[in-house]
Parts: C-alpha cells; structure tokens; sequence
C-alpha cells in the first residue's frame, strides 16, 4: 500500500523488559546514523527514552513472566495494547519493530502488517524450543524476523520466513577480555559494601521482573544462610535497573535473611556482575551477560507448578540458558524447577567458589569471540530496507563503504587502507582484509576519525567513505546482506 509511509522518519518500536531496553536503544542509536530526521514511538525504558523515543506507556507494565503470571495480568495489558496499536495505526510508522516480548507484540505486529505497514520482530520466539505452532502466527504478523542465535537462523530457512541474524549486542559491547580489579574500581566495590571484603564476592541475580524477583529471591536468600555456614568470609552482592527494584530485593531479603548483608547495587550492572567470583542467577538475559562477562555461574529457574507442568509437555530441548545453547551441551550447572533447592545451588556455588573455573571461561571465551557481530548496525539495516530508505543512494554509500572492526588490533591497518584508498593510493591491507559485512559501530567510526584526522585534518569519515579515489568507482565488494544497602 501506498500509504504505508505516510511518516518516512517515523519508527515504532515496543519493548517490554530491560533487555529488549538494550536492544531497542542500540538499534534506534544505529538508525540515527543513518536517518538523522528519524523520529520514536511506542514503549520502551530508560535507555530508549534517552535516545528519543516518545513512550506511551512505562515498560514496567508489560515486564511479567510465565503462562499463569501472564494471565493474572491480562487485562490491564490487554487495554495496554489496544491503545498503544491505535496510536501506532494513526502515527503510521514507515516500520515497526517489536522487541521481544512476543505474546504482547506479534498481535500489534499483525494489525499493523493487516494495516500496510512493515513489521519487524526483533529476537525470535522460542519457536524451536516449544510452540512450533507459532510459526503461522509469526508469518502472518511480520515482514522479517531478526535473531540472536546462529542457529535460530537455519529453523527459520527451514519453514521459509524472512530472518536475518544479527547476533546480540552485548556480545558487541562487552570486551572479550574482561579486567576485574577495574570492574570492581568503576562500580566501587570495596567502598560501597556494607561490609569488610576478606573473601569471594557471590552475586546473587534474580533478574528484573518483579514476578520472577519475588519466586527466586527466597531460594537464593536461603541459599545465602547455607553457604554463610560453609563459608564465613563469603561476600553477597547484588544489581538493580532501578530504585523501585532494589527495594523490592531489600524488603525481601530483610524477610528471609536479616541476619546477612546484601549491598544492592543500582545501574552498572556490568561492572557489578564483572566484580563477582560466581553469580547465582536466574535463566534468562542475565546468564547470557554472565558469559560474556566470563563469570563462572549457577543458573536456577522456577515457576509455578501449573506453568511447569504445561512446558514440560512443549519443551522439545534438553537445555534452557543461553551459554548452554549457544555450546549446545551442558557448560554452566541449570538447577530447573525441582532441582531448584537452597541445598542443590549451595552445593555448586561451593564447587564453583573453590575452583578457578578455567575450562568455563575458556568455554564463554570462544562463544563469545564467535558470537560477535555488529548486532545493531545489521538490525538498523534490514528495519531500513523494511522501510524504504535503503535505496537512497545515501544509504547505499554509507553501508556499502562501512567498516566494523571489533578485534582492536586490525584498526589501524584498516583505518590505513581506507584511507589508502581515497587518495588513491595502492591499499596497504588487502581487500579481503578488510572486513565490511557487518557495518560501522561507534567506536570504528571514534577510532577512523582519529586516523584520518591525523593523516589528513581536512579529511573527514564521511568523506572517506562516499568518495572513491580519482574520482572513480570504488572497487569495493557491495557486500550488504543509588545503590540502597540492607
């Protein structure tokens, strides 16, 4: 339809948790590069907000979990979602993008798709674990589904939908070797402790759902007195997105063991999960932070009886987190359900406290390394084509000239052959050096204008990139695919 870009700067966008608040932010950062006029609407957290979106409603309402959980909640979200669709029908985005959050956001996406405008779903649901059925719901409420997992993007190949694998963008921003001493420096580790660190710090991570908070924070909180029994000198640590969170774990925690120090940290969650010797944490984004932060862990998860019992007869994997899946074989200790005891997670945080855990970093090391990607340049360009603007010869210059170059120590020697090649001189890297599939992140883009402005003060990225050298056409490839304390 024509009338589907009726707002061609105009993009939506609905997240519905902390981590879909990441992605979101990174993504909506990625189409300002290349859309300046660009302009948000829909529903996301801090981060998004700070890059301009014009939310309708706080994400926090839509940050429930479980089958049962889900429906105790469903009125309110279901009058969410109505009004947040009719806005997005009468604002007519040039694209949508549902973060996540897949029961909420793929019946917005499919009245949107019905209404002529582009829909993208941005991390897959987990189709090829359980629900299969979904995958007709899926192509019938979106254009193009982007996903984290390599091999999410085979599953989809297999039943013919449009995906694109843009891997995470956490995988992106953390360094692939992370420094301790300075994690523990940035977040203020031994300043901030209510209490003298002699020994092991336990991050101790329930996530950031107050539902999924108040049915693992007891477990772990027993779990606490336990190993204060084994372990004297042992340290616990914690993190929370917000203030209304860690009051919520300190309440909880005041309950079940008042007799132990818990410093509740607010924001820096990397460097407050870095800090840590072991976290016990619940399955979900966290645990997939963990490992690329290289944090040895116990993964724990439990829902209601109910819900269990139904995914146990959908379930069609042997494993749950991510670190597990992405080796697809058992590397980090999943405690699911019954399994879920203060005794069992006592015992393998024990194991895990007084080993050095090589083999396990070695492990999220090598996941890590051949997991990233540049996750937000990749996704801005398939919502960009979705949305019209990748045929306008200024986006064609900016992606097909891109460079990302997340190994630091090529940067030079590509900054160089860049430069190499605008003035038309023989480039001192080969092409096929070169990597340009993936696009241009922030700190590429940092790193060649210091390159070029060195070189050449009058020289800038954007010049380097859009201006072949003499005058002729480029040879390159076009190769687009408060910290509360208790």
């Amino acid at each position: 339809m024509a009338e589907h870009s009726t707002n061609p700067h105009l993009y939506g966008l609905i997240a519905g948790e902390v981590s879909g608040d990441t992605l979101g932010a990174g993504l909506m950062k990625a189409i300002l590069r290349h859309d300046p006029q660009a302009q948000f609407i829909g529903i996301g957290g801090p981060k998004m907000i700070a890059q301009g979106l014009r939310a309708a409603f706080p994400m926090e309402a839509l940050s429930v979990m479980g089958i049962f959980e889900v429906l105790a909640h469903a009125l309110p979200i279901l009058r969410i979602r109505a009004q947040v669709t009719k806005l997005l029908l009468k604002e007519r985005p040039a694209v949508f993008i549902g973060i996540d959050s897949p029961d909420f956001n793929l019946t917005v996406e499919r009245r949107l798709k019905a209404a002529g405008i582009p829909t993208v779903h941005y991390v897959s649901p987990s189709v090829w674990a359980w629900r299969e059925g979904r995958m007709e719901k899926i192509k019938r409420s979106c254009d193009e589904v982007l996903v984290l997992l390599p091999f999410e993007k085979d599953f989809y190949d297999r039943h013919n939908m449009p995906c694109t694998y843009v891997g995470h963008t956490l995988a992106a921003q953390i360094a692939l070797e992370v420094d301790q001493n300075l994690a523990r420096e940035r977040c203020g580790l031994f300043k901030n402790c209510v209490e003298v660190i002699e020994g092991k710090v336990l991050a101790i991570l329930p996530g950031s759902r107050c539902g999924i908070i108040k049915r693992m924070l007891p477990l772990y909180a027993k779990t606490a007195r336990l190993l204060r029994e084994k372990i004297k000198d042992l340290t616990f640590i914690t993190v929370a997105p917000n203030h209304e969170i860690a009051l919520l774990i300190k309440d909880i925690w005041l309950e079940h063991a008042p007799e132990i120090s818990l410093t509740i940290f607010v924001g820096k969650s990397q460097d407050v999960i870095a800090s840590a010797d072991v976290c016990l944490l619940t399955c979900g984004t966290i645990a997939f932070e963990a490992m690329l932060l290289k944090r040895p862990m116990v993964v724990a998860y439990k829902v209601s009886a109910l819900s269990a019992a139904i995914a146990k007869r959908l379930l069609k994997i042997n494993h749950y987190s991510l670190p597990n899946l992405l080796a697809q074989r058992e590397i980090v200790k999943e405690l699911i359900q019954d399994e879920c005891t203060p005794i069992n997670m006592c015992a393998e945080c024990i194991r895990l406290l007084t080993s050095d855990n090589l083999l396990m970093k070695k492990e999220f090391a090598t996941i890590h390394e051949r997991i990233r990607t540049n996750t937000d340049e990749l996704a801005a360009r398939a919502v960009l084509r979705l949305s019209g603007h990748s045929n306008h010869p200024d986006f064609l210059h900016r992606t097909s000239g891109a460079v990302v170059a997340h190994k630091e120590p090529q940067l030079s020697a590509i900054s160089t052959a860049v430069l190499d090649i605008a003035k038309g001189a023989p480039a001192s890297v080969s092409e096929t050096k070169v990597p340009l599939a993936h696009g241009l992140d922030d700190a590429t883009v940092a790193q060649l204008e210091r390159e070029a402005q060195a070189e050449e003060p009058k020289i800038t990225l954007e010049t380097l990139l859009k201006s072949p050298a003499s005058g002729k056409k480029s040879k390159r490839p076009n190769r687009r695919k408060a910290k509360p304390k208790v």
